[in-house]
């Protein structure tokens, strides 16, 4: 009996070790100009309370995520479950790196055009999960 046990034990280990299959993204990223995420920038300073039911931001209602950025370089965020805060985002390599400091960790988002001129987007980072991509809904553009 005892050996018995024991194999169940090592088989529920070993099978606890096997690492999960990561999703496949269908998601596929364009190459861009800079000019390119104009649309998405807010043409202002960025506010000391951003009220992202006028700014331009772009959202994730599933994760959920709101994001919403500046002309002085500066980026707004509002996390359901951790709060909101500000950061920094440049352009680079085709794409707007986001940068915040934290707390606990910090945030670094690269959001990404999902189809030619930027039309559409989607953010990439990790969190405690591992590897994400989400697709971006434009709001008050």
């Amino acid at each position: 009996m005892n050996k018995t046990l024991y194999i169940i034990f090592l088989c529920l280990i070993g099978i606890s070790c096997i690492p999960e299959k990561s999703e496949k993204s269908d998601v596929v990223f364009f190459t861009t100009k800079n000019e390119d995420f104009n649309q998405y920038i807010n043409q202002k300073q960025t506010p000391d309370r951003p009220n992202l039911t006028l700014d331009k931001s772009i959202i994730n209602n599933d994760y959920p995520i709101e994001i919403a950025l500046y002309q002085d370089g500066k980026w707004y965020y509002n996390l359901a479950n951790l709060g909101d805060g500000f950061g920094t985002w440049s352009f680079r390599n085709g794409m707007i790196k986001l940068f915040a400091e934290r707390t606990l960790f910090d945030m670094h988002i690269d959001i990404k055009a999902t189809s030619q001129g930027a039309a559409d987007v989607a953010i990439q980072f990790s969190d405690r999960f591992g590897p994400k991509i989400l697709k971006m809904e434009n709001q008050n553009f």
